[in-house]
């Protein structure tokens, strides 16, 4: 028995780079205090998410 190696090429699919999937929207805004008040646009990264969620929360 040979052993015989494939080669087999794969593609990937990269995402088209237009306006419609570039431009960000507001997707929360949350009042903390009286004068302060936080945004989030919805391509924010997780961790920068979860940071800001919980630095949020936990010192109210």
């Amino acid at each position: 028995m040979h052993n015989n190696h494939d080669i087999v090429q794969v593609k990937v699919d990269q995402p088209k780079q237009n306006q419609a999937s570039t431009s960000t929207s507001k997707a929360l805004q949350m009042n903390i205090d009286r004068n302060k008040t936080v945004i989030v646009y919805n391509r924010v990264n997780n961790y920068i998410l979860t940071a800001l969620l919980e630095a949020v929360l936990l010192c109210q």
